[in-house]
C-alpha cells in the first residue's frame, strides 16, 4: 500500500469514526480530531441553498429526537411515560432540550432568511464567519476536548482488556493466536508495557533481510517504535501456561527449556536487527533507531507456580540475571498492571 492508499485509507476510517464516535479505539488515537472536524463542521454553506439545507438539518436533528426516544423509552411511548422520564432521567432532558434548542435556532433562521433577501455580500460574510469559527474550533477540541475523549477510549479499552483476560485466561491458556491478535489489537497495553507512547510498527516483524519469497529472515511477534526516541522494541509473546521454570536442579529450579528458548530467541532477533540496521531502515517508511533495543518477553503465569516460594524465588531471582538485556513479564502480572492503572 502506498503513501496515498493510506491517506485515502485514513481519510475514510475518520469519517466512519465521525458518524459514531463510540467505535473509536486506543489504536485511533491520531484520527479522533479528525473526526470530530468532520462531525462538527457539517453546517449549510450559506453561499449555497441555505434553505433546504437548514431543512435537511431539522430532518437530522428529528431523527436524532426519534431515536434516543426509542433507544430510553421504546418505540411508541406514551405522554404519560414521556413526562416520566423527563423527570427522572436528567440525561435524556438534557438530550431532548438541546434537540428542542437546535430545532428552533433553526427555524428562526430560516425565517429570517425568508423575510430577508440577502444578497451575495451578506452570503460571503456569512460563510466567512462559519469557516473561521469551524477552524477555531478545531483548535480549541484539539487543545481541550481530544486529550479527554483519547482518555475515556484508553481507559474503555484497558477495562475490555480485563475482561477478555478473566474470561479467556483458562479457557485460551494454550492459544498463543488468540493472545497474540488480542495484543495486537489493543495498542495501548503494549505501550504500558514499554513503558511510553509508541508508535505502532507493525506484527510478524522481519529483523533481517528476506529472499524475493519474504523467507529467511527471524521474525519478531510485535515491533515498536518509542515515539519518544525512535528506539525499536522487540516483543515476544507465548501463552499463559507457558513453563516457567524446568525441574529441580540441585536445590534450586532453572528457567524452562521453552522461556529459555524464548529469552535466546529475542536476542537473537535484536542482533540480526542491529546487523542488518541499515537495509531494514532504508525500506521502512518509517524512522526508527536501534541503539538500545529493548526485549520483552510475556509468558506463563505466576499463579502456575502455586504457593512454593522456592520456585517463586528461583524464578525471580533468574529473570532479574537476564534483565539487562531481556525482561521477563508474566501474564499475570501484565493484567494486574492494567488494573491498577485503570482503578486510578
Amino acid at each position: 500500500m502506498d503513501s496515498n492508499d493510506d491517506i485515502f485509507e485514513n481519510l475514510m476510517h475518520s469519517l466512519d469514526l465521525s458518524r459514531d464516535l463510540r467505535k473509536a479505539r486506543t489504536v485511533d488515537f491520531n484520527s479522533v480530531s479528525d473526526a470530530l472536524s468532520f462531525k462538527l463542521s457539517r453546517h449549510f454553506n450559506p453561499e449555497d441553498d441555505m434553505q433546504e439545507e437548514l431543512e435537511d438539518l431539522i430532518l437530522e436533528i428529528n431523527d436524532h429526537y426519534k431515536k434516543v426516544v426509542k433507544q430510553t423509552i421504546g418505540e411508541k411511548p406514551t405522554l404519560e411515560e414521556f413526562k416520566k422520564e423527563l423527570e427522572n432521567n436528567q440525561d435524556f432532558k438534557k438530550t431532548i432540550a438541546d434537540a428542542k434548542n437546535a430545532q428552533d435556532s433553526i427555524e428562526n433562521l430560516i425565517e429570517y432568511i425568508t423575510d430577508n433577501h440577502l444578497d451575495n455580500d451578506a452570503k460571503e460574510f456569512a460563510s466567512l464567519c462559519i469557516s473561521t469559527f469551524t477552524n477555531i474550533n478545531s483548535m480549541l477540541l484539539e487543545q481541550d476536548v481530544v486529550p479527554l475523549i483519547k482518555r475515556g477510549i484508553y481507559s474503555e479499552d484497558l477495562a475490555s482488556a480485563i475482561e477478555v483476560w478473566k474470561k479467556n485466561v483458562l479457557e485460551k491458556a494454550a492459544d498463543e493466536d488468540f493472545w497474540q491478535n488480542e495484543l495486537s489489537a489493543r495498542k495501548g497495553i503494549l505501550e504500558r508495557l514499554i513503558g511510553g507512547h509508541a508508535l505502532f510498527l507493525q506484527r510478524e516483524f522481519h529483523v533481517g533481510t528476506t529472499n524475493k519469497a519474504g523467507k529467511g529472515s527471524k521474525r519478531s511477534d510485535f515491533a515498536l517504535i518509542d515515539k519518544l526516541n525512535d528506539n525499536l522494541t522487540l516483543i515476544e509473546i507465548k501463552t499463559p501456561d507457558t513453563k516457567l521454570i524446568g525441574s529441580v536442579y540441585r536445590g534450586t529450579f532453572p528457567l524452562s527449556r521453552e522461556l529459555s528458548g524464548t529469552i535466546s530467541q529475542v536476542l537473537n532477533q535484536r542482533n540480526e536487527l542491529i546487523m542488518n540496521y541499515y537495509s531494514k531502515r532504508y525500506n521502512s517508511e518509517t524512522a526508527f533507531e536501534v541503539f538500545a533495543p529493548k526485549c520483552f518477553v510475556i509468558a506463563g503465569t505466576l499463579s502456575n507456580l502455586g504457593k512454593n516460594k522456592e520456585k517463586l524465588k528461583a524464578f525471580k531471582v533468574q529473570r532479574q540475571a537476564v534483565a539487562a538485556h531481556v525482561t521477563v513479564i508474566t501474564f499475570d502480572e501484565l493484567y494486574h498492571q492494567f488494573s491498577t492503572f485503570n482503578q486510578i
